[in-house]
């Protein structure tokens, strides 16, 4: 049986710690990775393209290239620090530095939760207003949808974090 999108998300809040990571490493942090790496393609392949045309493009790929370098470091720290300690704690053994270091990663990194869907917005609202601009066959209407598809794809990933894993670590 399929679950529509407000099913699954109930159903992740009574999911075990341990599949909740899984399912965050697994499939949203690929996921990830794989939309973050056509975003790239599509960005340097649209300023290679019209960048001497449309300066506006360059911008956007360096703002995607920003983006994609500073995400990128986040599911590292996220799958070598925070995963790894929140799997110890809810196995019951301590690990190094204990709740109080748990908590302090988890805010660094829902602060850059907002920081990166704040940059992510802003390329978002460029590549929209590109895609009006263009020719309906143009590298920027690619570039807009793939940059709306990461932006999907990323929303449900912060809130598996935000709303449902870090709440049942407190």
């Amino acid at each position: 049986m399929q679950l529509d999108e407000k099913q699954e998300r109930e159903a992740w809040k009574v999911m075990p710690v341990p599949d909740l990571v899984r399912h965050l490493v697994a499939v949203c942090h690929l996921e990830c990775r794989e939309d973050m790496a056509d975003l790239e393609t599509l960005a340097e392949l649209a300023a290679l393209e019209e960048g001497d045309r449309n300066p506006a493009l360059v911008e956007v790929r360096d703002l995607v290239t920003r983006f994609c370098d500073a995400m990128r470091a986040h599911l590292a720290q996220e799958e070598r620090s925070l995963f790894p300690h929140i799997l110890a704690l809810d196995a019951g053994r301590a690990p190094e530095g204990g709740k109080a270091h748990l908590e302090t990663v988890k805010a660094l990194l829902e602060g850059e939760h907002e920081a990166e869907a704040g940059l992510l917005r802003s390329i978002r609202g460029l590549a929209a207003a590109l895609a009006a601009t263009s020719d309906p066959g143009g590298p920027e209407i690619r570039l807009h949808a793939s940059v709306k598809h990461l932006s999907g794809r990323l929303q449900k990933h912060f809130y598996l974090e935000n709303q449902v894993l870090f709440p049942r670590t407190r």
